[in-house]
């Protein structure tokens, strides 16, 4: 469940690598990088059937185009279509740090709204806001444009909200990864005597995010409603499970199974919940470290208990808000919410992009990030990268964007001002 560590460009909700330009040719050097990547999978992609894909002869197919790669861009671009064929989420090869194939887009954030690329957010310290780019802004032209060497200067076609047209040279920029900091942000409304509702943001599910839960949820206690917004939440990992033990009742049960190649070839068959229940028991993993040591000590697969808050479980209504950017650890939060909570979940559907990805070197100074463990729920059934729909869909609109509403936020309240 961890995310991508280099997102470089972010284009309709999902961050991207992009990698140009050239390094002298070495044949024996890639085809060496070559055998390394396709050996790493083999050997450690959770699922035994590779997704239904035959990865040897996938491999042999890949391998005979190795002729034509003379530079690093060339090698990452064969490498990523011969994983795209795996169609998993935390699949990814990464650059060596030193390498001069490295490029992005412009500092802004797009989504696909009536079938163009709009920008729903610029980065507050980017050239793109410095020279123009605004929220709502729509792109006319290629969205290839957008992507070019880190630094470089693109020059980028946009419609803005009243309809002007504009030619923008903007500079090629790294922006929204690393994730924003703090992660986790909230506030108290007081709308009338007696009555307040609470708003928590949380954008990340990393390690010390179980104590900040307990923080936010502690001076939160007393208000009357509750709003988590988790539409930006880019993953992390198991700590999700403790903000969400603050608004179930269902006790100490098992929620989540992680289970890796090792695990699933020794049980033999599809994962079942007697499957589930046998497994060995993880209970407040909510780090890094301890998560994968738990599936560690289970010889290669564990299961993760709710834990059972008491007193402390906030029993009034909950409105979760999740959009196409809800991935990964944030993806799993909104399944929890929706499965185990009396939650209504508001917004859009997740991204649908959740396993839990291990990063291994493959020689060079390059790595690759893939899954090395599915997920199952607590009833044994497969949740790797199946996306959550929300109760009630609110589609995103440019109009909204334009004159700075937040519909979702507004419906919100409109649904909480019912109860």
């Amino acid at each position: 469940m961890r995310p991508w560590k280099q997102a470089i460009a972010a284009i309709g909700g999902a961050a991207t690598i992009f990698c140009a330009g050239d390094a002298p040719a070495a044949d024996a050097k890639y085809a060496k990088l070559f055998d390394g990547l396709w050996t790493t999978i083999n050997q450690n992609f959770y699922d035994p059937h590779f997704h239904g894909v035959d990865w040897r002869a996938t491999g042999d197919r890949y391998r005979a185009k190795l002729g034509d790669v003379q530079s690093d861009a060339q090698f990452a671009a064969l490498a990523t279509a011969m994983l795209a064929e795996l169609k998993s989420s935390h699949l990814y090869v990464q650059l060596p740090v030193a390498s001069k194939a490295f490029t992005s887009g412009i500092g802004a954030r797009f989504a696909t709204i009536d079938g163009v690329l709009t920008v729903v957010e610029v980065s507050p310290v980017s050239d793109a806001r410095r020279r123009g780019v605004r929220v709502g802004d729509r792109l006319i032209g290629p969205r290839g444009a957008l992507n070019g060497p880190l630094g470089s200067v693109a020059s980028v076609g946009l419609e803005s909200c009243d309809g002007r047209r504009k030619t923008l040279k903007v500079r090629r920029e790294a922006a929204f990864w690393p994730p924003e900091h703090p992660g986790w942000r909230w506030s108290v409304l007081g709308n009338e005597p007696g009555r307040t509702i609470g708003y928590l943001r949380v954008d990340r599910f990393d390690d010390g995010a179980a104590e900040i839960a307990d923080t936010a949820m502690a001076e939160l206690k007393s208000t009357k409603a509750l709003i988590i917004d988790v539409r930006n939440n880019s993953g992390g990992n198991t700590s999700a499970l403790r903000l969400g033990a603050y608004f179930t009742d269902i006790g100490e049960k098992p929620v989540l199974a992680l289970f890796a190649r090792p695990y699933l070839e020794a049980l033999g068959h599809p994962v079942t919940k007697a499957d589930v229940l046998k497994a060995p028991k993880a209970l407040r993993a909510y780090t890094d470290a301890t998560v994968f040591k738990a599936v560690s000590d289970g010889g290669g697969g564990a299961v993760f208990y709710n834990e059972e808050i008491g007193a402390a479980r906030y029993g009034k209504p909950v409105i979760v808000l999740t959009s196409e950017d809800t991935g990964s650890s944030g993806d799993g939060f909104a399944r929890f919410m929706h499965t185990n909570t009396k939650a209504r979940l508001l917004g859009r559907t997740t991204a649908g992009k959740i396993l839990s990805g291990e990063d291994f070197p493959i020689g060079e100074g390059w790595s690759v990030t893939l899954p090395a463990q599915g997920l199952w729920d607590g009833d044994g059934v497969d949740i790797s990268d199946r996306a959550v729909s929300p109760d009630i869909t609110i589609p995103l609109g440019r109009a909204a964007l334009c004159s700075g509403r937040d519909v979702d936020i507004e419906q919100a309240l409109d649904l909480l001002a019912q109860h």
